[in-house]
């Protein structure tokens, strides 16, 4: 912490050291606990005879990779249910629990088909996962408040006197990483909470509750179990809520520190979970593309716009992931990859990284030395010298969009309700099923079709305000609710919606309209209420309320984004940007200040570029290009007639800001070196070589030499020093120069994966992602040149060569080799006008 604040700066301290909070001090009762469910078919008549060893036989497609044998074990139900029982009326089945004492069961089977329902109490049953000594052993009961404080008391203790006295003393935050806890799902306290808080026993539909195999089935028996499942996983998120994330952030606030949370998992609710804490963190990671192996996936988790929208609900400024999380593809990630990720997480509304990766490793540990998860980040990476270039454009764009407004239009409701009720607890941030198929992806549609949006709860709905036909909550309102193809509502939400849309407010479900209301106890007079105020939402629409059909999933995302847009078109809001072309690979974010309006646009297309016409009705001012990568400012040459022409090659960027008076400071002249595609009709010249290429491995490796008559992919090569290369490589060959006016642009091609040119003994600039492009200018002379191309390649290759290397095999030996190198073709072809 004295180093980190030497050198200005930030110091977080992790919460334990692996995941979920566990240690070695815990009791039983302070461990994590479950309640799981052992299914057997059984036929009579028949005696059952069984130890309870054998009826506690675990699943072993179920098990959680770090469970253990469980500290305590308690048999808590034994239910015959007869075949068939699940097609009628709500029945709970023939208890036969035996004595505490009894340690062989004796069962009598009835005849026909039966199923048995065995349950067990496990406390202690998983253990934190990559623990470190004294913070490894059993998994924290987060489900209870005192075993939470006994736990943060802890670390207090150990810590504090170091820091004279409160960890605030040293620390900006305290950190809780990914929950993760293993389909934990009880606590001593739970059948008395629950009865308190939703009216009625648990305990006979408990069994049905923790079955899983029949979430789709239909009966009356399934809607009563449906509905019980829902008020269980219910209790849970609230107990969460309250007695973890609650007693956390106390703990912080007495400790004069902030508190920083993965708030998501299976037992909290993706919005409320971030709304409590200070400092809400999402994720985004990098993952091996199936599609095309030598690539990687980048993923913006679909739990991030939850994220953004609890921060922007709660108006905290600060919205950090965990970026670029890579747990397979180590060392094949660029910083093509990093911008890709980034760019992703902003559109999402994040926009803090906080990179997962930069390993330590002392020089006695070899090369790669210590690798245990995360980017290889650290000097000995060929493109090392390049990074500052990210870090730049991620801090200054972060910067930009911390110190404004997000502003949305559209107000999204999920059918969360309906989610618990038919799969209970799902994991976030990779759930098991997206119900409805496009519920996450709604919000990233409409951000494509040019609409601001942000999710909210029936909570959130419920405590919102009305003003203007506008749904205000904090810092945040929306013309247009959204509901997500929900068949059942909280009674108060339906009503809001009601007096939403008699307000001048406008309501879109998708799908029918909700029928009923969520829970057990009362449910017919509750759906009652819920049927009233939909049929005087019926009765009032005045073009306020719409109906419309589901997306249809066998369109995927792009026809998700076709149907937002034309939907949104008939609910006649207005979006702040009118695109002439949208596109799934194109996306923006509109943010504001007291003086600017800002909006950021990001091609996500790897390979193609895209270009349309926008307009921006009510941005205050002229536009100015703000370039993130140099931080120069200049205005935006390509408007007419209030009409903006933006082209976005591959994976390249655009922040546009609306601004009434010049900004202060330094400006850029002249025109900016990100060139479009070339005008057809132009011709391009191709570059053949030969390449006298000078190599220089990774590590202080021998530099070699090799000539090529035409460029080729060094993995593809039988020559062992070219096939497992890593580093640098130089590429020189010589170019014949012309008089003439016009100015050239050199592309050169495929590129693995940063380059940089030199002509004529000139730096003309690097480039680290999207299309490696160069102007010439006026560096091209009559006559003879040199041009000469730095490639810094990865490591991957180098990795999967060092068969003796334990770390750099277990991430290296099961990718095929990687396109290493400049593969070109170069070419040369006339600077075209700008778009």
């Amino acid at each position: 912490m004295q180093e980190a604040h030497a050198r200005g700066m930030t110091a977080d301290l992790i919460v334990g050291s692996g995941w979920p909070l566990g240690g070695r001090f815990l009791t039983i009762d302070q461990q994590t606990q479950r309640v799981r469910l052992v299914k057997r078919e059984v036929v009579g008549p028949a005696v059952l005879t069984l130890s309870r060893e054998e009826l506690a036989a675990p699943d072993p497609t179920r098990r959680a990779r770090d469970e253990v044998p469980p500290a305590r074990q308690e048999l808590v139900f034994l239910r015959l249910l007869p075949g068939g029982a699940l097609a009628g009326a709500f029945q709970p089945g023939a208890e036969a629990l035996p004595p505490a004492d009894q340690a062989t069961l004796r069962l009598e089977i009835p005849p026909g088909p039966h199923t048995l329902y065995v349950g067990f109490r496990e406390q202690g049953f998983t253990h934190v996962k990559l623990g470190a000594p004294g913070a490894d052993g059993p998994v924290l009961d987060h489900f209870n408040a005192d075993a939470v404080r006994h736990y943060l008391n802890e670390l207090a203790t150990k810590l504090g006197p170091a820091l004279g006295g409160k960890l605030g003393n040293g620390l900006r935050a305290l950190f809780i990483d990914s929950l993760e806890l293993d389909h934990a799902n009880w606590t001593g306290d739970l059948p008395a909470v629950f009865a308190q808080r939703r009216g009625y026993d648990l305990r006979p539909y408990l069994p049905f509750v923790l079955d899983a195999d029949v979430a789709s089935a239909e009966s009356p028996f399934m809607r009563d179990v449906r509905r019980a499942r829902h008020d269980f996983v219910r209790t849970l998120v609230e107990l969460f809520e309250e007695r973890f994330l609650a007693t956390f952030v106390s703990f912080c606030e007495a400790q004069g520190v902030l508190a920083r949370v993965q708030a998501y998992g299976r037992e909290t609710h993706p919005l409320h979970g971030s709304m409590r804490v200070p400092l809400p963190e999402g994720e985004t990671w990098l993952w091996h593309d199936e599609k095309n192996p030598t690539r990687i996936r980048v993923e913006s988790t679909v739990v991030n716009k939850y994220v953004s929208s609890a921060a922007h609900l709660t108006g905290k400024a600060r919205v950090s992931f965990e970026a670029m999380t890579n747990a397979v593809p180590v060392f094949r990630e660029t910083l093509a990859d990093f911008k890709q990720g980034l760019d992703a997480s902003l559109l999402a509304g994040l926009n803090h990284p906080i990179l997962h990766g930069f390993n330590y490793t002392p020089p006695d540990a070899g090369f790669p030395g210590w690798v245990r998860f995360g980017s290889y980040l650290n000097e000995r990476v060929p493109w090392w010298p390049a990074f500052r270039h990210f870090a730049d454009y991620a801090a200054r764009l972060g910067s930009v969009l911390r110190a404004t407004k997000p502003e949305a239009q559209v107000a999204v409701l999920a059918p969360r309700a309906d989610e618990w009720a038919r799969f209970g607890m799902l994991y976030q941030p990779f759930p098991e099923t997206h119900y409805p198929w496009y519920q996450y992806a709604l919000a990233s549609a409409l951000a494509h079709a040019g609409y601001g949006s942000d999710f909210v709860s029936e909570r959130v709905l419920q405590d919102a305000h009305i003003v203007e036909g506008r749904l205000t909550y904090g810092p945040q309102s929306y013309e247009l609710i959204v509901v997500e193809h929900a068949t059942s509502l909280e009674p108060d939400t339906a009503e809001v919606l009601v007096n939403f849309v008699a307000r001048g407010g406008r309501v879109l479900f998708v799908g029918q309209p909700p029928v009923e209301a969520p829970g057990l106890r009362d449910a017919a007079r509750q759906g009652a209420r819920v049927s009233a105020a939909l049929a005087s939402l019926a009765a009032q629409r005045n073009g306020r309320v719409h109906v419309v059909e589901a997306p249809d999933e066998s369109q995927g995302y792009p026809g998700l984004v076709r149907w937002v847009q034309r939907h949104m078109v008939a609910t006649g809001i207005k979006s702040p940007v009118e695109l002439s072309e949208v596109s799934p690979q194109v996306a923006q974010i509109h943010h504001r200040d007291e003086r600017h309006d800002l909006f950021f646009f990001a091609n996500l297309d790897v390979d193609e570029a895209h270009s349309f016409e926008a307009r921006f009705p009510a941005a205050r001012g002229q536009p100015w290009r703000w370039d993130p990568e140099t931080s120069l400012r200049q205005p935006y040459p390509h408007v007419r007639e209030g009409r903006v022409a933006i082209h976005l090659a591959p994976q390249t960027s655009l922040l546009l800001v609306f601004q009434a008076e010049a900004p202060r400071g330094e400006f850029a002249s002249g025109t900016w070196p990100a060139p479009g595609d070339p005008p057809q009709g132009v011709s391009q010249t191709p570059l053949r070589g030969p390449w006298t290429v000078a190599f220089h491995p990774a590590n202080q490796g021998a530099p070699f030499t090799r000539t090529f008559p035409t460029l080729i992919d060094l993995s593809q090569q039988l020559d062992p020093a070219l096939a497992a290369f890593g580093g640098v490589a130089i590429y020189t060959t010589h170019v014949e120069g012309h008089h003439g006016s016009e100015e050239l642009i050199l592309d050169l091609g495929a590129v693995h994966a940063v380059s940089e040119l030199i002509v004529n003994g000139q730096p003309l600039g690097m480039r680290w992602y999207g299309r490696h492009r160069y102007a010439l200018g006026t560096h091209l002379r009559p006559g003879p040149n040199t041009i000469s191309v730095k490639v810094s390649t990865g490591l991957a290759n180098l990795m999967k060569a060092k068969k003796d290397d334990p770390a750099a095999q277990r991430w290296a030996h099961w990718f095929a080799p990687l396109p290493t190198g400049l593969l070109g073709p170069v070419t040369l072809s006339q600077s075209e006008p700008a778009p």
